[in-house]
This record gives C-alpha cells, structure tokens and sequence, in this order.
C-alpha cells in the first residue's frame, strides 16, 4: 500500500496546550469544572516554568469564572487559577486591535477584568509570597492596568527573586518595556539581552532576543522592515541566541516549548536566513502557536504556513 505524504500545506488548528498532555487534562478537568482534579494537576506541578505555562494554558477554557468564584474564597489555589483565568479573559474582552481600534465599552470590560485579576493575584501572594507564578501573572495586570514601569519592575523582580530564569515574568516584563506599553526599544533590548546574557545553554530565555527584534519589525513599514531584519548584527544575535537555546543540543523542551521555536522561525524567516529558518520548523513540525504569527496580521497558521513553505 502506498503511504500518502502529509500535504505541505496541511497545518492543524492551533492548540492551547501546545500538544502538552498535562496541561490538555488540566484545561478538561476545567472545562468539566471538575476543580478536585484540576487542583491536583495543578499542586503536583512544582516547576514555576511548569506551573506558569498550566496557567497560560486556562485562559482558552471557557466559563471558567461562572463557577470558581465561590471555591476560590476558600481555597488559595483556586484563587490563583482565577486571577490568571481572568488576565486572559481581560485580553478577550480588549481584543488584539490598537487602542485607536478599540471601543470604549471593550476598554471598560476590559479595565473591570483586570482589577478582578489583580485582586485574586494579590490575595494569593498576600497568603504565599513566593508564588512566583501570581508575581508573574501580576507583571502582566500591572502593563493592563497601566500602572507604570515602577510597579511592573517590582512585581518581575519579585518572581525572579524565586525564580530567576522565570520564562513568564520575563516575557511579560518585555513586553511593558516595549515602546508600544510604557518603554522603549533600548529598555526593551536592555531586558532581553541581559536575561539572554545571563540564561545558561538551553535555556528558552535566549528567545527573548528573536522576539524583541521582532517588536522592532512591526514598528516599521514594510522596506524598512526588510532591511531592519536583514541588517549582518540582527541576523548574527538571532543566529547566536539560536545555538544557545532552540538550536541547542541541551534545548529545554519543557511544556511550552513550541512558543520559542515559533518565535525564532518568524523571525529567521524575516531576516532572510533560510538555513536557520528551515532547522526551526524542523524541529517544530506542525505545532504553531498563535504569537508571534499574529504580528504579521489575519490568520497566524496562514502566515506560519506561507512563512514555512518559503523555506521548505
């Protein structure tokens, strides 16, 4: 019998839990409110790294916060689930459009979603300070919220000081140093290149550096763009950070992983450096996650699809 080969252009939808299968049974245990077996998934996950993606994972289960507001009064952990629940669920109220394209009554819902979240995460490190997950996710409230680089500074030194190559705390204090939040593109870099300095070989930190270079992509037009990413430096750091992390013999390929590896596929596809670009999807295979892809605007497996066959 002959084997069919998998068409080129055959990419499945976008999976939440990114293929983990911890994190597949701990967003069903939600989705069936089933909150004993969550809770157990969630208690025997020590990692922070670990823990943090589990709780990135929940924001795609629905209804979440219909049922869990009442067991979280009584149970800290609950309470954690539901202020990163409602971090995500903020995000949907907003949407991924700018400020200039969003409703006043989207920003109102939005504003009201955060504040849940702040109280619930500031309830759990009120009770256990060094949940380093609660801080992580707090960095995150503090840029919705708009409450100023000091206090989200404060809140990713307070994760870090648990955990100090925590990937979630990182990520989201890049973020609010973007120029597009509270900072600025040398803030920006400052964060990535000192944690990428810093972070041992295969450590996924090293795909802060991709991801900041491609925050300073999508601020240009399109030629500069172009000639931004191609640029001898840029595509030399991302090569270096690269052999450092997702190219890396020892890469860490914890719950998550495919985050990172996306991250340096669009960005290598962007510089021009094919080789790179096609050890990546590589590796990656199939598994597309929804950022960085949706930088390029529409469908993020659409543009990892057409970013893949032009290297393929």
């Amino acid at each position: 019998m002959k084997l069919r080969r998998r068409r080129a252009s055959s990419v499945p939808a976008i999976d939440p839990c990114m293929g983990d299968p911890l994190a597949r049974s701990f967003c069903d245990a939600l989705a069936h409110r089933d909150w004993p077996t969550a809770r157990q998934i969630l208690l025997g996950t020590e990692h922070p790294d670990d823990r943090c993606f589990l709780l990135d994972a929940c924001g795609s289960v629905a209804d979440v916060q219909e049922w869990i507001g009442p067991i979280a009064a009584a149970d800290p952990l609950a309470q954690l689930v539901r202020g990163c629940h409602a971090t995500a669920w903020a995000w949907d109220a907003r949407g991924a459009y700018g400020a200039q394209y969003t409703r006043a009554e989207q920003f109102q819902l939005f504003f009201e979603r955060l504040r849940l979240a702040e109280s619930c995460l500031y309830d759990v490190v009120a009770a256990n300070p060094d949940e380093v997950a609660a801080w992580a996710f707090l960095v995150r409230t503090a840029r919705g919220l708009e409450l100023g680089l000091e206090d989200g500074e404060f809140r990713f030194q307070q994760a870090t000081s648990r955990h100090a190559t925590n990937l979630k705390a990182h990520a989201e204090w890049l973020q609010t140093c973007c120029q597009k939040w509270s900072g600025s593109h040398a803030r920006m870099f400052q964060v990535a290149r000192s944690a990428a300095g810093a972070a041992p070989d295969g450590n996924m930190l090293h795909a802060l550096i991709p991801l900041a270079h491609l925050e300073v992509m999508i601020d240009r037009e399109d030629d500069g763009a172009w000639f931004y990413m191609n640029q001898p430096e840029v595509r030399a750091e991302l090569r270096m950070a690269a052999e450092r992390s997702v190219l890396h013999p020892a890469a860490e390929l914890r719950p998550g992983w495919p985050l990172y590896f996306n991250t340096f596929a669009m960005a290598f596809v962007n510089a021009g450096d094919k080789p790179a670009a096609a050890a990546v999807f590589s590796r990656l295979g199939d598994q597309v996650t929804t950022h960085p892809w949706q930088y390029a605007g529409g469908d993020s497996t659409k543009n990892f699809r057409k970013a893949r066959s032009t290297v393929s």
